[in-house]
This record gives structure tokens, sequence and C-alpha cells, in this order.
């Protein structure tokens, strides 16, 4: 093997040295542009020819690209080559260069009609005098910058715009060819589409990717299998912060129309943050300088439910020009709405010998959903060498909610029957809420790049933030409680809709159901990050240095209040709503009546006609400051046939938190720690349609904040001490990693790739109870409701992934992700107890069958994962030992959308969706499938708009 490649190189380089019959010092070719030739007395075309069809001439040629330059080549804003007649290569070796790296097959040139010797010596005046990347919107002579034309073709040959889903996987896959590590991304096409309207939505299709539904909707992206805690999430490399009070990051309020691209980076190098072990999701907003003419676009659009049928309008308009010579900016607004109506069953925490022995509740959920949208980016050129910019996005979420739940608990066992049980007692509440909730998050980017001395040099300086205000809630619980009789029976025939029959009817009477409590909340979480980072980059000899250094301070506020009222009234004092009313779902149910959302919202103005129940101000409420400080170096060097990264990067942590106990007495912890992570990565070019990655590297994921937060509830018995602990005590999650993957990139959108990757995790973090537990210098000897770190997990996983096209239009793209992991607990008795990893999913997949070719655009979307463990429990009766059987389980899903556009003309398509065509429900069980935790419906969604663009 090794003597036929040495004889296919050799041939290589005896067939290229036969082809380059003519040589020149780098410094004695002239640096052109198109405004230099149209001065000249010279005539060239503008046209595209094959990469390859080009002959370099130059002995000294320049090695490695910079990002910035990559990101140029790839996006197509490079100035066009200089060839003279016979293809010889005047001006564009270092372009030549990234582009034929880059794997680019076609080239943009200018083809003047001369020789290469008369052309030098025409124009010797111009050596080293314009700089070699520039964008195709601006020309420059000297430092003078004028809004030239730039098309890519002159007037003979017409520009074509790429659109459609095929364009968009195309485009994904030409950056993730150009990426020196592994990723995965979603592009949009050349007028700035996604296939999807979410950024939830839109990484679904990617390999190794799933998300956790909320409402029906993807709302939190596991990477891997990894859950959502365990990856950062950046826009235009400022990290992105949450509104509740972890750190997981709301996908689904973002709208893919303010976006330009995705990135999913499943390995890190040195320059990026170490936070994440899952990946790394990276949102980009398009460049201003990028933009050739003026840009503008709307889209209308309008949404209705299987179990909802209003219409729920949707709108997004897109507007950037040049300001000036210097400047160009864009604009993007987006609202939609959207109205959920789901049906839901779940049972409380555990059961015990195959029987309920908690609660039963049955839910309906009535949900208006807006977002709002807005992002504003400028960038400019104010000299050949510095580039300043500015980003601005934000993004509002807003959920007006009616819930009613039917609640059926205080069981105790009389009878035990196949597949159901009897119990000798019952209690029945009917809950009501009113809930209006506004989820926030933006972040603002600021920064320069320019050169110093030939470094390239990056200031960047950003500020994100995020917000849950949960103020507007009230809720309302009637009760009739039968404590000695008689009670009724449960049947769980099919275990996801199970029905309880009382033995008096009298139960669920409205006059018998007793006010019990009016509730009040007022919820704030605040999420605020400030950052500063420097980077610098120069090319010796060894290849391209790159060294950096980042601040980032960040601050979680949770205030939590809650009050509750008692009222000597029933429920039939009230207007009210039956089960009939709102049409419930589930045939064998009967669902009891409640207090009407007007009703339940109205008591805000009674409250001085009640009286105070209970009042919590304090016990929930915490506060926590993080600061990361962070330096890297590392160096890649490029060769003929590969690309090395290789590098460090050291974090250090400190994090403060205060809260309060049940007392409200003050309480705090602090905790810092380091983080050293050397990584090796490299990109090896078997031949131009091969590639061979492989990644050594480190992770951490920081414990969430309301596991850290010393929020204390101590309740002492004699000398038994129990209660729930926040645990400051967590060591952050800290992962080695090891990824190896082959990929080939074939014409258009052939591309495919076999993976594999392993994960060795310390310290992964569960929710449990423990027997006994000592935290922050408290000893529990009666049971504690914290959070504890595993001893060592281990996740391996195969990634598979195909597509290809045809000449009629038709086209597939699927992927496959199979994983195997463990975590292993130690406990004070030495117990060893071995748990899947926590919402880690063995299977996942993705396929999408399409049309796309002349006014159609066509596309079946599959989603598939397999089931997971979602949180670890004990057995409630016997907190000493784990058991997997009270443990938590999503179980798998699967979901198809179809999505039908028509292009009218060039700038007006109407659009048609279905989403979730098969209805397919959430279900989540205790241990196993027979055992209920939570089913809900939601329905198919449909969708039907138009676009229109400039």
């Amino acid at each position: 093997m090794k003597k036929v490649f040495f004889i296919l190189l050799s041939t290589t380089i005896a067939f290229t040295a036969f082809a380059q019959e003519k040589y020149f010092d780098r410094n004695q070719l002239p640096q052109l542009d198109q405004e230099i030739i149209d001065s000249s007395d010279y005539s060239y075309e503008k046209i595209t020819v094959k990469t390859d069809s080009i002959i370099p001439v130059q002995t000294q040629r320049v090695r490695g690209l910079k990002d910035t330059e990559k990101e140029k080549l790839i996006n197509d804003q490079y100035r066009p080559l200089i060839i003279d007649r016979d293809n010889y290569l005047v001006d564009g070796h270092h372009r030549l260069d990234g582009i034929k790296e880059l794997g680019i097959k076609n080239v943009r040139v200018l083809k003047i009609d001369s020789s290469i010797e008369e052309i030098s010596n025409y124009f010797s005046d111009y050596r080293d005098n314009t700089p070699t990347f520039v964008p195709n919107n601006e020309a420059r002579v000297g430092n003078e910058v004028t809004a030239n034309e730039s098309s890519i073709v002159n007037s003979s040959v017409e520009e074509i715009v790429v659109t459609g889903t095929i364009a968009t996987l195309i485009n994904a896959v030409d950056k993730q060819r150009a990426a020196d590590n592994i990723i995965s991304v979603v592009d949009s096409d050349a007028l700035g589409n996604f296939p999807d309207t979410t950024a939830a939505e839109a990484i679904r299709r990617l390999s190794g990717i799933s998300v956790e539904n909320d409402q029906g909707e993807g709302r939190y992206v596991t990477i891997r299998g990894l859950s959502s805690d365990l990856n950062s999430v950046a826009v235009n490399g400022a990290s992105l912060v949450a509104p509740e009070n972890g750190r997981s990051v709301l996908m689904d309020g973002l709208p893919t129309e303010l976006l330009d691209s995705i990135t999913v980076s499943k390995t890190l190098t040195p320059e990026m943050d170490a936070d994440s072990i899952g990946g790394r999701v990276e949102f980009n907003t398009k460049k201003p300088s990028d933009i050739k003419d003026t840009l503008f676009k709307v889209k209308l659009a309008s949404k209705f439910g299987e179990y909802n049928s209003d219409s729920a309008p949707n709108f997004s308009l897109n507007y950037g020009a040049p300001i000036n010579d210097t400047y160009s900016h864009i604009v993007g607004l987006t609202y939609s709405s959207k109205y959920i109506t789901a049906f839901n069953n779940e049972t409380g925490y555990g059961w015990e010998n195959g029987l309920m022995n908690d609660d039963f509740e049955m839910r309906y959920y009535d949900v208006k959903r807006e977002r709002f949208g807005f992002s504003y980016d400028i960038d400019g050129y104010i000299d050949d060498e510095t580039r300043i910019f500015a980003s601005f996005l934000w993004n509002q979420y807003d959920d007006a909610e009616t819930r009613f739940k039917d609640e059926y608990g205080k069981i105790k066992l009389d009878e035990a029957l196949i597949n159901g049980m009897t119990t000798s007692r019952i209690r029945h509440d009917a809950e009501s809420r009113r809930r209006y909730e506004t989820r926030t998050l933006g972040a603002i980017n600021l920064g320069i790049e320019t050169t110093y001395e030939d470094w390239f040099i990056t200031l960047r300086s950003s500020s994100s933030f995020a917000e849950e205000d949960d103020t507007d809630n009230s809720d309302i619980t009637f009760r009739n409680y039968m404590k000695k009789g008689p009670g009724g029976t449960f049947d769980w025939s099919n275990p996801k809709r199970p029905y309880f029959t009382p033995d008096d009817a009298s139960l669920i009477e409205p006059s018998e159901m007793e006010f019990d409590a009016f509730e009040m909340w007022e919820n704030v979480s605040d999420d605020k990050e400030n950052a500063f980072q420097i980077d610098a980059e120069k090319e010796f000899d060894f290849g391209i240095l790159k060294m950096g250094a980042k601040y980032r301070g960040r601050r979680k506020e949770v205030d939590d209040y809650i009050i509750a009222y008692e009222w000597d009234k029933v429920m039939s004092d009230f207007d009210l709503v039956t089960g009939a009313d709102i049409d419930w779902f589930f045939s064998n149910q009967f669902f009891a009546t409640h207090a009407t959302p007007e009703a339940t919202y109205g008591m805000r103005d009674l409250i001085d006609q009640m009286e105070v129940d209970f009042e919590d101000a304090i016990s929930r409420d915490f506060v926590t400051d993080e600061d990361v400080t962070a330096l890297y170096l590392q160096n890649t060097f490029t060769s003929d046939n590969a690309v090395i990264i290789a590098g460090a990067r050291y974090e250090k942590t400190k994090m403060r938190s205060t809260a309060f106990d049940q007392d409200g007495e003050p309480t705090s912890a602090k905790k810092d720690y380091s983080f050293f992570s050397p990584s090796v990565t490299v990109k090896y070019f078997l031949n131009e349609e091969w590639q061979l990655r492989g990644a050594i590297w480190r992770g951490l994921s920081r414990p969430g904040f309301k596991e850290t937060a010393p929020k204390l509830e101590l309740k002492v018995k004699s000398e038994d001490i129990s209660g729930s602990y926040g645990n400051p005590e967590l060591e952050p999650y800290e992962a080695d990693n090891f990824d190896l993957s082959l990929e080939y990139y074939g014409e258009g959108m052939t591309f495919a790739s076999i993976g594999i990757f392993r994960k060795n995790i310390d310290n992964a973090i569960y929710p449990t109870i423990q027997k006994t537990k000592t935290i922050n210098g408290i000893s529990f000897n009666d049971g504690v409701e914290t959070w504890i770190n595993a001893q060592d997990s281990h996740v391996n996983g195969l990634e598979l992934n195909f597509q290809y096209g045809w000449e009629n239009g038709t086209y597939i793209a699927t992927n496959l992700t199979f994983t195997d992991s463990e975590s292993n607990f130690q406990f004070n008795d030495d117990q060893v107890f071995t748990t899947p990893f926590r919402k880690l999913a063995d299977e996942a997949a993705n396929i999408s069958i399409g049309y796309d070719k002349g006014p159609w655009d066509i596309r079946l979307a599959g989603n598939y994962r397999s089931e997971y463990l979602d949180w670890l429990a004990d057995e409630e009766g016997d907190i000493d030992s784990v058991s997997v059987d009270n443990s938590r389980f999503v179980d798998s899903h699967m979901q198809f959308d179809l999505t039908a556009k028509y292009k009218v003309n060039d700038r007006f398509t109407v659009k048609v969706e279905a989403i979730n065509i098969g209805n397919r429900p959430e279900f989540y069980y205790w241990g196993n499938p027979s055992q209920l935790s939570q089913y809900d419906i939601y329905g198919k969604t449909y969708s039907i708009g138009f676009s229109y663009n400039l």
C-alpha cells in the first residue's frame, strides 16, 4: 500500500512539474483587481472555471489560512482570481491554495486576453499594492474604497442564485468540509432561507442531535445523547445564558429568519470555550459586508393546530444594504404565534410493587404562544486591514396558559387487581391555573479585527442576558377528601390512559368541592454575562500560531415568591367549565368540572375577602456569581495533505452563592476550581474526495445553578435530621474525549461519513435522595433530597451520515447515531450502583426525502430517538437503596414533518407545512412502560404562507 501511495505521489509531482512550464518569483507578479484592469488597455472576461484548470506559477507560495479568509472563500466573498489567456495564474495564489484546500470545485476569475509575461510587465507598478482578501462588494485602490460593481459574471453570463433545500445541504457540506474540527452545519440558501422555521427544529435534522419537546415543540438540544445542560450555545461568538434556573438554553423561541447558519461543534480546539462536553451550538447572523446589493425579504404565514383551529399569524422582515462606502448593515424583525391545545395524563413519584402509590392526574392545556425577535448587525472596513463590527440579537417568548388539573390522590391500597387496584380512600382536587409568562434572551457583540506587525488581532466585548418572568400567575384549587372512604377503582389496562371510577359520585360534585387554596406566584429568574476576549494569530514557518485570553463574569439571580389564601367557599359559587366544554380527548376518562380561567384570574381582585394561609418570599431565592478566566495557545500546521491543530486551554472558575434556610436566615457557599485541557485535532486529505479527521480533547460542564445554590430546608425530629439542600460541593463534569471520522465528499450534495467517539466522564451529576449525606457542613442522617456526583461514566458512540441527490431533483439525507453508556455510583456503605447516563438516548436517527427542482421544493423529514433516563430516584419507602424501577424514563419518539414550497417566480414563493404528521405523543414512565409517569398528546400543526424577496 505504501509503495502504491509513493508511486501515485511521485507521478502527481512529476505531472505537476511538467505542467508548470513557467515560473515567477512572488515579487515579480503584480497584485491586481478589476478596477485596476478597467483603467488599462486590456480586455477580459468574467467567468467561472474549474479550479484544476488554473496553472500556478509561483515558487514561493503562502501557506495556511486565517479563519476569516476561510470564511470568505466558503461564502464566495473573495476577489476573483486573475489569469492570462492560457490559464496561467497572475494574481491570487494564496486564494487558490485556500480554494484547493477547501475542496471548492469552481472558481471565479478575470481572464485577460494576453500572456502572463506581458501582463506582468505592463502592471509592474502594482506589485504589493492590493490586499489579498477584499469583500466582493468593495473595490480598493491603495486605501480608497469605492462602492464598485463586483458581480461574478459579465453581461453575457447570467448570475445563478441557488436556492432551495438542496442548496442548504450543499452549503452545509461545503462548510463542514472546510472546517478543521468535527462539526455539523445547518445552512441557509442563497436567499437566507432555512428548511425549518425555528432553531430547535433546524438542528434536529443533524447527525447525533435530538431535541427535548415542550408542548409538542422542540425546546432543548441534545448532542450525541448528552443533555442540553452539558452543551454551550453562542450567537456570533457570545455565549447565550438561560432564562430558567439552570444552564439549558431555550431553542424554541429563536427563529431561523434572524440567522444565516447554525454550526454544531462536536470537538473543541483550544480557542473555544471548554464548557461543553456534549458540543457547542453556534448561531451566526449574516455579515453585512457580505451583501452585494440591497437585501429585502418578507415572509407571512398562518398556523393552526389539530385541536385548536384558531389562526395564528407569523411574520418576518429582513433588510440590509450598504450605508456608505465603508459600512453596511442588516436588520431583522420577526413575530410568530401559535395556539396549542394539549391533553395529559400523569402519576406522581414512583410506583410500589407495580401499583400506584401517590396520585393520578388528568391535565388540559390551552396555550397562546407568541415570539418577538429583533436583530441588527453593522460592520465595515475602515481601512485595508481593519474591520469593526457590532451585532445585537433580542428575542422574547410569551406564554398565556390556561391549565385545568383533575387529580386523585391520597391513594391507599385496598385490593390489587389485574391491571388495576381499588383504594379505600381518595382525595379529589380540581385545580385551575391562569398564567402569563415571559422569557427573554439576547446578546450584544462589539469588536474589531486588525493587523499589527503581521499579527492578526481580534478584540471582542460581549454581553448576553436572559430573563424568565412569571409574575402574573393565578392558581385555585377545590378539594373533596373522603379520608375514611368510600374510595374507588383505578384501571390501567391501557397504561398510557388510566382512568378512575369513584364509588361515590359526590366526590366530584361542585357543591361538595371546598375552596382549598388560591395561590399567586411572582417568580423572576435573571441571568447576565459580560465577556471580553483578545485573540492574536501570526504565520510562522512552523504554522499559524494563535493565542488569546478571555474573561467571563456571570450572575444568576432567582426571586421566587408565593402567597396562598383560604376562603369559606365551594366550587359551585363560581363560574365553571366542564370536560364536555373543553372536548376532553381521552374517551375512557371523565374530566371533572373546574373554575373558568376568567374566574381564576379574577380572584386577584378578591383577595381582600380572603385570609392568608401561608407566604413564602425567600426559601427559593438565590444569587450565584461565577467568574471564569481563560488562557489558550494553539498552533495550526498545514502541509500538502494535512492540517494539525495542537495546543491547550486553561480555565479558572470562581463560584459564590447565597440563599436562605427555612427560617429566613442567609446561607452561603463558595467553590474555586481550575481546568486544563490539552487537545490535538488532525484533518488528513487522503485524496480530493476523502478526508480523515481525528481529535483528542478535554471538556467540562459546570454544575447547574439551582443544584449548587445553598437553599436549605431542614427538618429536625429528635436526633433525626432530614430535608433538602443544594450541593455547592458538586464537582464539574470533566470529560476526556476521542473522535475519529472518515468522510467522503462527492459532486454537489453527495456526502458520506462514518465516525466513532468515546467520552470518559468524571463527576456526572444526578438528582437523588440520600439516606446519609454531609453537605456544606450539615450532616443529614434521615434523608436529604439533593444532587450527587457519580464516580465515573463513559459514553461510546458511532455516527453514520449519507446524502445523495439525483439529476431529476430527488434527494435523500440520512444519519444515525448509536451510543452505549453507563454511570457508576458508590454510596456510604460501599454499595456500587450502575445506571444509564442521564438523558442519553442509545439511538438517534434522521431522514429527509425530498424533491427540489424547478418551482417545487418538497421535503418529508423524520426524526427518531430511543428511550433514555430522565432522572434518578430512590425507593420512597427505603431511601438507603437506589432503584431503576422508580427512576423516570422517557420513551422512544418518532416524528414526521412535511414541507412543500412552490416558487411562483424569482421573488415570490408559497409554502405549506405539516408538523407531527402522525400525531405522535410524548410518553414518560417509572421504571418500565407499564408504570405511567406522563403522557402528552398535542396533535398536528399546519402552516401556510408566502415569502417575497427583492
